[in-house]
């Protein structure tokens, strides 16, 4: 042994050989000499189990209102749209604004008319002056005829009595002779007065055909020329009131055919409803029109009170929503809609229509019981508006349901 290193008794040698090398690993990886030891996972965590989480509602009791929004069109029965017949033309005049109420035949709007107005006073004019040469044309005949007739019957005076003082002579005296030329010449010009008589008479037929037919062409050319003029403007057909007028600039000139001008008899302004939804609105039934973001009250009236022929058997239904409140602003044509009650229900029970489910004929609802799990609860149910469904039975006001 060297030094005083000692060795404890009682403790063999092989033992201490043996707990040198127990220690010897430790002592090493503190010395990091020894390769560390591979972690081990983690163990797994069992967590406590979680119960599934519902969305509920409650059990209501109120009332409840099934209804239906039912589509309908604003429409004047009375209405009539204008334009000009001629496009191009500068807009000379326009004598009616947006709201002012107009009467049958007043003139709204003209273009320029040139040199029109002024033949067409000449042609009034140039017509009176044949239609008054006309109409007594056949009292100058008459007068002519009559003097003629006079010449005649005068004629025939101077022939008898010419024929008379031819008598006072003896045959050949040359008196007698004379007096029955005389005749004779008288009665050459009697004949030929007569002659020119029946010709007359030919041609004052001619002479009325003529009259005739040149009242008529001048007739004619007037009309064209008002015609030509009336192209030109626009008068109202109807009493009313106008609902649009184009705006316009300075210069602006005609466009054939657009819409110039409306004129509507407000008082027969409707919303119509066609087809099966019409039969909600029998005559007399008042109802709110939602049209623009606006309410306008209505009421259904028959076709008659707006001017409008019975609908006969096999037309499309209609009804007619008169408003109380004429709208001048409202364009034809524009959409409105009407909420009409179908049923209605007062203070009863109702649940979301989420809620409700159904299997083999049977409804029913998802509900917790006290214990947080699920319970299947049968029902009956009545009024339906989309939205909630009435609960007849199975079911208490404040009770919770599933909705998901």
């Amino acid at each position: 042994m060297q030094g005083n290193e000692r060795i404890p008794r009682g403790i063999p040698g092989r033992l201490q050989r043996t707990l040198i090398f127990m220690v010897l690993p430790f002592v090493c990886a503190s010395c990091g000499i020894m390769p560390e030891e591979e972690e081990l996972p983690a163990a797994p965590v069992i967590r406590s189990y979680e119960a599934a989480e519902y969305e509920q509602a409650l059990v209501m009791r109120g009332d409840m209102i099934l209804t239906k929004k039912v589509k309908c069109t604003y429409a004047s029965a009375k209405q009539e749209k204008y334009s000009f017949s001629l496009g191009g033309m500068y807009i000379d005049k326009v004598y009616v604004s947006e709201g002012q109420q107009v009467k049958k035949g007043t003139l709204l709007a003209e273009l320029e008319q040139g040199d029109l107005p002024r033949q067409i006073s000449d042609g009034e004019y140039a017509l009176r002056a044949l239609q008054v040469g006309r109409a007594y044309l056949p009292e100058y005949q008459r007068l002519d005829r009559e003097r003629q007739d006079a010449i005649i019957a005068d004629m025939e005076g101077q022939i008898k009595e010419l024929m008379a003082w031819s008598r006072n002579y003896e045959p050949g005296e040359p008196e007698g002779a004379a007096y029955v030329d005389r005749a004779n010449a008288v009665l050459i010009q009697q004949i030929e007065l007569e002659k020119q008589k029946d010709a007359d008479a030919q041609t004052n037929e001619k002479q009325l055909q003529e009259a005739d037919d040149a009242v008529y062409i001048a007739g004619i050319r007037l009309q064209e020329l008002k015609e030509e003029l009336r192209e030109r403007q626009i008068y109202a057909d109807i009493n009313g009131t106008v609902t649009y007028l184009q705006k316009m600039k300075e210069g602006e000139r005609s466009v054939k055919g657009k819409v110039f001008v409306t004129v509507a008899d407000l008082d027969t302004v409707v919303f119509t409803v066609k087809g099966e939804d019409a039969g909600y609105f029998p005559v007399g039934t008042q109802a709110t029109v939602l049209c623009e973001k606006k309410e306008y009250p209505a009421q259904s009236v028959d076709p008659s009170v707006l001017g409008l022929a019975e609908q006969q058997e096999g037309d499309e239904p209609m009804a007619y929503l008169q408003l109380l409140q004429p709208d001048p602003t409202l364009e034809n044509g524009v959409s409105g809609t009407i909420e009409v009650i179908l049923d209605q229900r007062e203070d009863v029970l109702y649940v979301p229509r989420d809620a409700i489910k159904a299997a083999e004929g049977a409804k029913f609802v998802y509900m917790l019981d006290e214990n947080g799990l699920r319970v299947l609860r049968e029902i009956a149910t009545g009024l339906e508006d989309g939205e909630y469904v009435e609960i007849l039975s199975g079911l208490e006001e404040g009770d919770s349901v599933i909705i998901n």
